[in-house]
C-alpha cells in the first residue's frame, strides 16, 4: 500500500457488480464499515421531504435538521443523507460549511465588539473597519445588515 487514493475491485467471473447498498467503506464516511440507517428509530426526527426541483436551497427546517443530526445526534454524514431524500452526504455537507461560515462571522464581529467595548456593536465594529478599508474580503451575505449600498463615503 503506496498510500494512493486510487482502488479497484475483484469480482469473481459471472457476478454482477454490488448493488449500490452493499458498497462499503469506500465513501466519504468510512471510519467505520457502513453505519446503518437511523431513520425511523425511537428519539429520531422525521426526514425531511424531497425537494421539489434540483438545485432548491435548503428551508430553515431542513437547515435545523441537519444541524441536530449533525451536532447532537453526531451522525454520520451518510446516515444524514438518510433523512434528505434526493440530496447527497456531499450537498448537505456544503450546506454545513456555508452555515458554519454564516454563524462563524456573525460571531466574529460579536467577539471584536466586546474586546473593543465602550458602545461599539459588532455593526458598528463590521461598518468601521470596512470604513477603514482593512477588510479585504468584506462577505455581505453573512447575515448582518446589507447597509453597504449607502453612497455617504467621501
Amino acid at each position: 500500500q503506496s498510500g494512493l487514493s486510487t482502488h479497484h475491485h475483484h469480482r469473481l467471473p459471472n457476478q454482477p457488480p454490488p448493488k449500490k447498498s452493499q458498497r462499503t467503506g469506500y465513501g466519504d464516511d468510512s471510519e467505520e464499515a457502513g453505519p446503518s440507517s437511523v431513520v425511523g428509530q425511537p428519539g429520531m426526527p422525521e426526514p425531511a421531504p424531497r425537494p421539489k426541483g434540483p438545485k432548491l436551497k435548503f428551508t430553515p427546517e431542513e437547515d435545523a435538521l441537519l444541524v441536530e443530526l449533525k451536532e447532537t445526534k453526531q451522525l454520520t454524514w451518510k446516515q444524514i443523507a438518510d433523512f434528505f431524500p434526493g440530496r447527497s452526504s456531499g450537498t448537505l455537507q456544503i450546506d454545513r460549511l456555508r452555515r458554519a461560515k454564516a454563524e462563524y462571522e456573525a460571531d466574529r464581529w460579536r467577539i471584536i465588539a466586546g474586546k473593543v467595548g465602550n458602545g461599539f456593536s459588532a455593526s458598528a465594529c463590521r461598518e468601521k473597519i470596512i470604513e477603514l478599508g482593512d477588510e479585504p474580503n468584506v462577505d455581505t451575505a453573512a447575515g448582518e445588515g446589507d447597509e453597504d449600498d449607502d453612497d455617504d463615503a467621501g
